[in-house]
């Protein structure tokens, strides 16, 4: 077996936003276990706080959808930690618009705000200090529906995971020039809350799902984790505008 060194962020101050649940606690987790100094950025207080406790961390209550509250975020860490090395964009809604439902402005503002807009911001107000440090890394949580075939019938919610790799492909090239990487994981189907609050209102639907998997199971979210540890740390330092998929074979 690989042996991952243990202290592989050692010392790096690391934003993960949506870090109170699912794919960003178990980042904050696994941060922390490799020697990062976490921030844990959420609009959730009670949950934000107990993983920002187990990590030894910074909890930072957070909307991702609000440039005051991105440059309070940035402000919170650099007091606490002297200054910010990396960015992991976790925070996301799941949107409930199909090409056959009712028009929903308030379902499409809902999901665009966080999904889009939350990681321009996220690339925009981080990725700018990191300029100034010329050091950084950010990685951007997308997901493999942003990215064909069409495996979603969400349409809201998967053109904003396509947005989220245009953003990050953008960033990465202006970015890169000042020693900041951005990358992308794309994640197939996770078990995370919000994909077990859709087994309980479809299991049918949810068999129908994971039986599409080649590796015929979800991921656990440690799994999307340990992409971002990879793609945050020093054995990635030539890495930037890579879209990493890790789907379990989903769109293979």
């Amino acid at each position: 077996m690989v042996q991952i060194p243990s202290q592989l962020l050692s010392d790096r101050a690391v934003i993960v936003t949506g870090g109170a649940s699912g794919i960003g606690a178990a980042t904050c987790q696994l941060l922390a276990s490799h020697g990062a100094k976490v921030i844990v950025a959420d609009i959730q207080d009670q949950e934000g706080r107990q993983i920002a406790a187990d990590a030894g961390g910074l909890f930072v209550q957070h909307d991702t959808r609000d440039p005051a509250s991105w440059a309070r975020l940035l402000d919170a860490g650099k007091a606490a930690f002297g200054t910010i090395d990396g960015l992991v964009a976790a925070a996301g809604v799941k949107g409930n618009t199909t090409l056959r439902s009712d028009p929903d402005a308030a379902d499409f503002n809902r999901t665009v705000s966080v999904n889009q807009l939350g990681i321009l911001l996220g690339v925009q107000i981080i990725g700018e200090y990191m300029r100034s440090q010329a050091k950084g890394a950010i990685v951007n949580i997308a997901s493999a529906t942003g990215m064909p075939p069409a495996i979603s019938k969400d349409i809201v919610y998967v053109s904003t995971k396509w947005a989220v790799r245009g953003i990050s492909r953008v960033a990465a090239r202006d970015l890169a020039p000042c020693g900041v990487r951005v990358n992308t994981i794309l994640p197939g189907l996770v078990m995370t809350p919000m994909i077990a609050g859709s087994i309980d209102a479809d299991a049918e639907q949810f068999a129908r799902a994971k039986a599409s998997i080649p590796m015929q199971r979800l991921a656990e979210p440690i799994e999307i984790a340990h992409a971002a540890a990879f793609l945050l740390s020093d054995m990635a330092t030539y890495v930037t505008g890579a879209e990493l998929v890790v789907d379990g074979g989903l769109v293979a």
